[in-house]
């Protein structure tokens, strides 16, 4: 079989494979150029995207490590101050420590009354009034171990009173104050 280029179905076969190729030249340079430049410039701007997400999350992680050292810092700092004025605090424990302690520096309680809580310039304030007598110098051994607890305390009303010779105690005394804890309310 010959090959006559005048052929009309092979004219129209020529004809048809330059037109698809004009067609497909002229989608790519004219039709889908502005497409594929809107993809480069997208794809770009992703990039940058990215790049400013990857730096915000740098950042964000930066400052939550420096939030979670500050938050801890406080925390310590909290209970630090929560030695010695906490935020809650049992009777019954302070009424434990007064009597311990008062047997441990060889005095006797003679009365302890828990007063009434009142309130002092936004701080909770419990107070016992105490009666005890032993040896005077038995007197400052007990506030001194007062004075090692972590809570905020102190002694008011403090009166001092010689027991009589006659009773055959010269060193001894009778002393009456008032003990106050200090509360957070």
């Amino acid at each position: 079989m010959a090959f006559d280029i005048r052929d009309p179905r092979i004219l129209r076969l020529i004809i048809g494979i330059i037109l698809l190729g004009a067609l497909i030249f002229s989608y790519f340079n004219f039709f889908a150029s502005p497409v594929n430049l809107e993809i480069a410039e997208r794809e770009q701007t992703l990039e940058t995207k990215e790049l400013e997400l990857r730096g915000l999350q740098s950042r964000t992680s930066d400052d939550l490590a420096m939030m979670g050292q500050r938050i801890e810092m406080y925390t310590q700092e909290l209970e630090e101050l929560d030695r010695f004025l906490p935020r809650q605090y049992s009777q019954e424990d302070v009424l434990q420590m007064l009597t311990d302690y008062a047997g441990a520096s060889g005095l006797q309680i003679v009365s302890l009354v828990p007063m009434e809580p009142r309130t002092e310039v936004n701080i909770n304030v419990y107070d016992w009034q105490l009666t005890m007598t032993g040896r005077f110098h038995r007197l400052g051994v007990f506030f001194d171990q007062l004075t090692q607890q972590p809570m905020m305390s102190s002694i008011t009303n403090l009166q001092v009173h010689q027991l009589k010779a006659a009773e055959g105690k010269f060193d001894n005394i009778e002393t009456t104050f008032t003990f106050s804890a200090y509360i957070q309310p």
